[in-house]
This record gives structure tokens, C-alpha cells and sequence, in this order.
């Protein structure tokens, strides 16, 4: 159930922002002008030459891939293969998820639906609202069900050849994911499974094919998913000992991580034989953390890189069109956690998105936000294709014939792990966060309603939220204002499946908890 804005002004502990919160409602409408608080109208940066045609495409996700990690970006990561490829064709600036953990946001990516709209949402080892106690975990998890169309199978209807090759035991094809794809191999969904392996694999499939069908061909590496490369103990001291670089960043206020951030930070940064790196005398900090994450972004660069030397030496590769991305970010102890799944920053939203879709084009990097929640309706429009009526993503690119039917819309993420309340939503200006059930880590539910804002085109990082200010200028009131009574209504109205849940195998079981989803402490 969503909270309505009007809401927001209820049970603040301080005067401060009780008085701050009346100023908001009481304020005229003219307080907001100027401000950018209306949907994002479709994207006009990309222009599109030609009619559709039934290209063939290669869909690539590294899972657990932040943005502002990978070089392209900025990032400290070194990504030649996807910098060049990013360079010479598309390179989008503000692509999101819609969930921040791989389950939800691939049923996404599948579908053109928000989570909230599949309802694949839950984690089998954490309550959720209502439930007073962890469900009994390893035995069941929900499903993307039968009844909801994916990509794979649009185009597989059309005629299209569809192949799949995944690292990410939560893509078995028991809870659904498979639906429309000839062949399936998840042979490779284990922790530690190098992606050049899962490269070489698409490779081999694709010199194999025999005749003259297009495809769909989806790769679903895991190189950046913790747990982490494990490095020897010399190249962990000598960052420990080097000048400069990312300093240790705890949580604002200057407090100490929790003892179970602590026990997580831990355990993440490991040495070649699986012992804790704090076991030989490394300490594991936040700067060695990131320098860890960091090598297995670069992993997959090299995987990706196996992965277009190949290609492009098979008939017809110029004419095909290729999406990479990452189905989710990694927070990095910025706020006091790490991993992903507990919260909707940028940290664990933002992801990389580069495209080469042949004869679209664009100026330089392109700045509309998108979403996981577009790639099927943009891929509909280019090849031509007629997408389900339950898509709610927007192309981003204007169909060939007649006007551009393409609607105004917030973008939304949601879906953090047992608090299916949670919801960000934003434009290219601004992002409000709504977290009723409060942040991981705090020790009582927010004040307010749980609403933060954030400029997030003059703080990226989302570091200063402006409902904390002593008395938020006119634009963050009007920010506030319109976006909190859009966000009940953000994702549209959806006759959500129910739910099924089925067993999980004990092989699936062992893969999710080496990659820590399960266990102790998921």
C-alpha cells in the first residue's frame, strides 16, 4: 500500500521541520515556478534513419555493475572494451534499474514491467510487512509466471532463433526466466565463474548456428558480484601502504559502521584460498572494498572485450545490435551497508548502458533517462516488432510512421529486499525518495514518512538531501510538493498475476548462498 503525500507532515520529532513541512503545503503554487518538476517528455537526443528491420541482437548484463564505477563514466575502473564501445556508438548518461537486485530487475528487463506490476518481489529468506519472523528460507521462491509475455518470447514469435548463456543462479529456469528462449545454459551459474567462459561459450553457439535466422542471444555475466576477486596478500598490501586514492568513508554523522557492516565488510575482501584477507593481517576498509569491486568490473571488461573480438569476425556482426548494461549497482559503504537489494540511491539503482543499434545516432553522450523497464518497447519500435499491451516502457526512439504517441512519465525503481513499499522516483532534475519502513541500519522507522530529495543533476552522488535543509528553497519545495503526490500513481495501474511460488533445488540453494543471498546474514 502507498502513503499518500499529505502524509509527509505527520510525527516529525522536531519542531524544525514540523513548521518546515506546513511552509511546504502552505506554499502558493508560485513558489514552484521554474523549477523542473514535470514528467520527462520521450527522448528527442536519438535520431533514426531508416524503416525497422529484423535485425538480430545480442543483450549483454554484468551483473552488479555501477555506473559510476566503470571508466566511461569517470569511474576508477579500467574498461577499455566497453569505453571504446560506448564511444563509438551509444552512450546513455542516466540509465537506471527499476530494482536493486537481480530477480525483480531482470523480470524487468523481461517484461517492460515495474516489479510492483510482475510482482516478482520477494526474497526467500527475508520477511516481509506484516510477517513477524524470517519465512522459512532454501525451500521456496516466487516466480515470473507464465501468463506475462517477455522479449524472448516476441521476437522467438516472430521468427527469431533465442539463446541464453547466464552466471546468476536466480535466472533458474524453474522460477521462469527461460520462458521463450530454444536454449537455456545456466551450466555456469556459480560464484567464480570467469566470464570469458560464459564469452566463449556465446561464441562457440553462434559459429555453430545454421541458417539465416535472426536471433536473440542474451548473456548474463557475473564478474562483479561479490564475492569479490580474490587477490593475493602482496597486491592487498601494497594498497594499504600507497599515497592518495579513495579514503575509508563511513556513515554521515561521523559514526561507526554497525557490527554487522563491519562483519560484512569483512568477509567480502578474501584472499585466493577463501580466507578472510583480516585473517593475514589486511584490514579490510572501505578503500580496500572498492579496489577489490573495482578488479571485478574490470574482469568483465576483458570478458566483454573476448566477447566483440569474436563477433566481429562472424558474417552479418556490423548489422546486428548489441545492449550492455548491468541489472543493478553495489552500494559501497557510502551510507553505512554494502551489497544490494537494500536501498534505491543511485549507488544500487544507477547503472552503465551502452547500445549500438545501426543507423541510430545521437550528439555525444545521451542524457534522457531511461530504464531496464524501456529496453523491450525501444527494441518493439527498431525491429519492427509489435510489443505486448502490458509494456510499460517507452521507446527510446520515435516510431518511423506518424506523430510520436510516446508519453510523458516519471522514471521509478522500487523493490528493495522485504520493503516492497519503497519507491524512488524522479526526473531529469530530481530525485524523491520515499522509504516508510526506514534505511538499512536505523534503528527506528523515519520521521515524515521516510521522503528524501535529491538534485540530482548538482549532486549526483545524492549526498544533500534538501528536506533536511532549515527551510528548502522554492524549487525543492516545489520538487517536493509535485513529486510526492505523483509517486502513489507513478507506476501505473496493473492486474498483477498472483503469485507462485515453486521449489528451489538444493543445487541452486548451495550457487545463492556462495553468493551470499542466502545463510546468516543474507
Amino acid at each position: 500500500m502507498v502513503v499518500r503525500s499529505e502524509q509527509v507532515a505527520v510525527h516529525l520529532p522536531s519542531l524544525r521541520r514540523l513548521l518546515c513541512a506546513l511552509f511546504w503545503l502552505a506554499c502558493a503554487s508560485s513558489c514552484g515556478r521554474g523549477a523542473s518538476v514535470a514528467p520527462d517528455p520521450p527522448c528527442d537526443e536519438l535520431s533514426w534513419q531508416g524503416p525497422p528491420m529484423r535485425r538480430s541482437v545480442v543483450l549483454i548484463v554484468n551483473d552488479t555493475m555501477r555506473r559510476d564505477r566503470v571508466g566511461a563514466y569517470g569511474g576508477p575502473a579500467r574498461t577499455p572494451a566497453f569505453d571504446h564501445f560506448a564511444r563509438t556508438n551509444l552512450l546513455f548518461d542516466r540509465a537506471v534499474t527499476q530494482a536493486p537486485w537481480t530477480k525483480p530487475s531482470i523480470a524487468t528487463l523481461f517484461t517492460g514491467l515495474y516489479p510492483s506490476q510482475h510482482g516478482v518481489v520477494t526474497h526467500p529468506a527475508i520477511p516481509e510487512p506484516g510477517e513477524t519472523e524470517r519465512r522459512e528460507q532454501l525451500i521456496e521462491t516466487d516466480v515470473l509466471v507464465d501468463g506475462l509475455t517477455t522479449l524472448a518470447e516476441v521476437v522467438q514469435g516472430a521468427g527469431y532463433e533465442t539463446a541464453a548463456f547466464v552466471a546468476n543462479p536466480w535466472l533458474d529456469p524453474a522460477f521462469g526466466f527461460a520462458q521463450g528462449f530454444e536454449h537455456w545454459d545456466d551450466s555456469f551459474a556459480t560464484f567464480d565463474t570467469p566470464g570469458d567462459v560464459v564469452s566463449r561459450a556465446a561464441l562457440d553457439w553462434l559459429e555453430g548456428r545454421e541458417g539465416g535466422r535472426p536471433y536473440l542471444l542474451y548473456l548474463h555475466y557475473i564478474d562483479s558480484h561479490g564475492p569479490y576477486p580474490r587477490l593475493p596478500v602482496k597486491q592487498l598490501r601494497r594498497l594499504e601502504t600507497r599515497a592518495g586514492g579513495e579514503t575509508d568513508v563511513l556513515p554521515p554523522g561521523g559514526r561507526s559502521l554497525s557490527p554487522g557492516a563491519e562483519a560484512s565488510l569483512r568477509a567480502a575482501v578474501r584472499l585466493p584460498d577463501g580466507r578472510p584477507a583480516a585473517s593475514a593481517g589486511i584490514r579490510p576498509t572501505v578503500r580496500v572494498l572498492r579496489y577489490v569491486y573495482d578488479r571485478g568490473v574490470e574482469q568483465f571488461d576483458r570478458a566483454f572485450g573476448v566477447f566483440l573480438e569474436g563477433f566481429a569476425a562472424l558474417p552479418g556482426a556490423g548489422e546486428t545490435a548489441i545492449l550492455v548494461t548491468s541489472d543493478h549497482g553495489e552500494a559501497l559503504f557510502e551510507r553505512g551497508w554494502g551489497g544490494h537489494g537494500h536501498g534505491l540511491f543511485d549507488d544500487e539503482v544507477g547503472v552503465p548502458l551502452a547500445a549500438r543499434l545501426p543507423g541510430v545516432e545521437a550528439d555525444g553522450p545521451v542524457g534522457c533517462p531511461v530504464g531496464l523497464v524501456d529496453v523491450m518497447a525501444t527494441l518493439c519500435v527498431y525491429l519492427g516488432l509489435e510489443c505486448p499491451e502490458h509494456d510499460f516502457g517507452v521507446s527510446w526512439i520515435a516510431p518511423g510512421t506518424g506523430g510520436d504517441p510516446r508519453p510523458t512519465r516519471y522514471l521509478v525503481s522500487e523493490a528493495v529486499m522485504g520493503k516492497p513499499d519503497h519507491r524512488a522516483i524522479r526526473n531529469r532534475e530530481y530525485k524523491l525518495l520515499w522509504e516508510p519502513d526506514g534505511r538499512r541500519g536505523a534503528e527506528s522507522r523515519p520521521a515524515g514518512g521516510g521522503w528524501a530529495l535529491f538534485a540530482t543533476t548538482q549532486d549526483p552522488a545524492e549526498r544533500s538531501d534538501l528536506l533536511e535543509a532549515s527551510m528548502p528553497g522554492s524549487r525543492a519545495r516545489a520538487a517536493f510538493r509535485t513529486l510526492s503526490a505523483a509517486t502513489p500513481g507513478s507506476v501505473p495501474p496493473f492486474d498483477t498475476p498472483a503469485t507462485v511460488r515453486v521449489p528451489m533445488e538444493a543445487q541452486t540453494r548451495e550457487r545463492l548462498e556462495a553468493l551470499g543471498y542466502l545463510g546468516e546474514e543474507p
